[in-house]
């Protein structure tokens, strides 16, 4: 084993020397190597960036018999110059092998192309299959690199990731050299399907990097007789959060044969200190928020949490109703050994804990119709813990549950003259039942048969009711507002925003930064970029100050966060206010055409960099980044 890991050292450092060398001698070069994503039965993605502006193409075709060669007669391509590349292989044949080469034309004609490759799309219900399972890779080239050779070797069909691929998100060397970079052998040929941890910071390389379906912190894929519902659980997660009513409609509607759950923090752990420190005090065991979910897993099905977070491996008896069962109850298990620092369990046992290590590993699953096979492998290949499963939980139709939380089809809140609020629930022959008077329904109360019509703003309860029970209720409030006016624009307005830099450690993250930081400079910078602002120290906040011009009159969103604080003021009101949660929070506003007084706030400690994201939405639902638009000073 110490000659398979020199051997990958040496690899790995060769390939980034080469890269290194590249950049300095300003040659086109892959920065980041093709890799497979989003692997369904009838397409495949592939997503590189290369150092220098160019195009893009993919061959492929299928695996012949006796060709003597592999025939590339399809072809994807996008004739743009740009670093970053995603091109998607369509109309493919399920469960069929495939060959691809992609190739890279920078403006003077340098040509970048791969060697030939294979991939193979995903397979037919009744066929058996396997994945594996990593978390928590972060900061630990070596050993991700080492893992992912191990699994690599498994063949599995995809992997899934719990999350922290990387130490913090908004660093983009980390995914160049400590994620991708090691991985490449194990994602060139096989795609992974990953959520969010909390060392993502929710920051924009993740979804520039890892392609997921909408909308991205919560989605699910089918892959033979399962479904995978990945949720990024540094969202908030409690009953009535967009989050989890997702999860209670899309656990309630899957007819899979095995649901699995991937998500970053354990509501079952009995590691030594994250949820209390064991040596001395009591301990939560376990996530508490994560813990919300749990009735969901119970009521729906799910035979297996998959998490990580804590770097170590532990596996629960089956869970039901917070008691070991010997059948019917959920699983947990941890895999947070994909590279960082290592932790380890409490001094005692808890009652939930089957197999607990201290190490390194991946978790490889196979399955054949009703009977699944999991194995939990350390970094030497050694198999340490094992089980095997002769059928999944039982799954209930959902006809014969109380049928799940009314929801909103839009997650629109506001309106400016009226609002139609269609509901539905996880059955189309469900009966809702809703108030508008602040009351609580009952199966008394008005029945919902088709939108409601709202002119004023409005509270709406409503439950759902069948044969088998009531749901629990939902409540939703709807606000009616104006169009926000826009400031005349006058020839005393100049580009850019005035901004105001402080310096000083920051005692209460509710209070104004002029009232705790030392004022040390004010000027002008010609965007919306706090990178412009000069002197930065390693504990420092800004103000900006301006006008956005707004292109056109109607609906809009913004939503962001920052490494640590984040405000943001339209019109002297507070929008968005987010501190150290690093989730994108959401503000709606109708605003007319022109421009509108804003102002923003940012304080980062401990460090000179800068870590935000500022997003949009316009009136036709295009997402840009707010930096983009145009931004004006008296």
């Amino acid at each position: 084993m110490k000659l398979t890991l020199f051997i990958f050292l040496g690899l790995f450092t060769g390939f980034y020397s080469a890269v290194s060398q590249q950049i300095r001698d300003n040659r086109p070069g892959f920065l980041i190597k093709p890799y497979l994503q989003l692997s369904t039965q009838t397409e495949m993605s592939l997503l590189w960036e290369t150092t220098h502006p160019t195009t893009a193409l993919i061959e492929f075709g299928k695996a012949r018999f006796d060709s003597g060669e592999a025939i590339l007669d399809q072809q994807v391509s996008d004739g743009v110059l740009k670093h970053m590349h995603e091109l998607t292989m369509q109309s493919l044949e399920p469960e069929t092998h495939y060959f691809y080469r992609v190739s890279s034309v920078t403006e003077a004609g340098d040509t970048l192309r791969t060697e030939i490759l294979p991939f193979k799309t995903a397979v037919f219900e009744e066929t058996p299959f396997a994945f594996t399972i990593f978390s928590d890779s972060q900061n630990n080239p070596e050993i991700w690199g080492k893992i992912t050779a191990l699994a690599r070797d498994e063949r599995p069909n995809f992997a899934i990731h719990g999350g922290d691929l990387v130490g913090l998100g908004y660093r983009k060397s980390e995914w160049v050299e400590e994620f991708f970079a090691p991985s490449y052998q194990f994602m060139k040929q096989i795609p992974i399907f990953s959520t969010l941890g909390n060392h993502e910071h929710d920051a924009a390389f993740y979804y520039q990097y890892m392609k997921n379906p909408d909308p991205e912190h919560y989605y699910s894929f089918k892959y033979g007789n399962a479904e995978f519902f990945m949720i990024d659980t540094d969202q908030f997660q409690e009953p009535g959060t967009p989050l989890y009513r997702w999860l209670e409609k899309a656990l309630a509607t899957s007819q899979a044969t095995w649901k699995f759950v991937v998500q970053h923090h354990p509501p079952f752990s009995s590691e030594e200190n994250d949820y209390g420190d064991t040596n001395f005090e009591l301990s939560t065991y376990g996530d508490g928020e994560a813990k919300l979910l749990v009735p969901l897993f119970e009521k729906f099905g799910v035979d297996i949490v998959f998490s990580g977070h804590l770097h170590m491996y532990e596996r629960t008896w089956p869970i039901l109703d917070e008691k070991v069962v010997e059948k019917n109850g959920v699983r947990y298990l941890i895999l947070g050994g994909s590279g960082g620092g290592l932790e380890k369990a409490a001094p005692n046992r808890t009652w939930f804990t089957n197999k607990v290590r201290t190490l390194h590993h991946y978790g490889y699953i196979a399955i054949n119709g009703n009977q699944l096979q999991f194995q939990a492998i350390d970094q030497d290949g050694n198999l340490f813990d094992q089980f095997t499963l002769d059928g999944s939980r039982p799954k209930l139709p959902t006809a014969s549950l109380p049928p799940t939380t009314p929801q909103p089809t839009s997650e629109r809140r506001i309106f400016t003259n009226q609002f139609l609020l269609e509901l539905q629930t996880a059955e189309a022959s469900d009966d809702i039942y809703f108030t508008l008077d602040g009351s609580s329904p009952s199966r008394k109360s008005p029945r919902y048969g088709g939108p409601i019509e709202l002119t004023e703003s409005s509270t709406v309860k409503a439950i759902a009711s069948n044969k088998q029970g009531d749901s629990p209720m939902a409540e939703y409030t709807f606000e009616k507002t104006d169009l926000l006016p826009a400031v005349p624009k006058d020839e005393t307005f100049q580009s850019g925003l005035k901004y105001r830099y402080f310096i000083g450690k920051l005692t209460d993250p509710k209070g104004n930064l002029s009232d705790q930081l030392t004022l040390k400079s004010t000027g002008t910078i010609a965007s919306l970029d706090p990178n412009l602002i000069p002197a930065q120290a390693l504990n420092w906040g800004a103000e900006l100050s301006g006008y956005l011009e707004i292109p056109e009159s109607g609906y809009y969103t913004f939503s962001g966060h920052a490494y640590q604080l984040f405000r943001f003021y339209l019109h002297g009101e507070l929008k968005i206010e987010e501190y150290n949660r690093e989730v994108d929070y959401t503000c709606e506003v109708f605003l007319e055409k022109g421009l509108h007084p804003v102002r923003l706030e940012y304080y980062l400690p401990d460090r000179n960099a800068l870590y935000w994201q500022f997003f949009f939405t316009n009136p036709d639902e295009k997402k840009g980044l707010v930096s983009d638009l145009n931004f004006y000073f008296k």
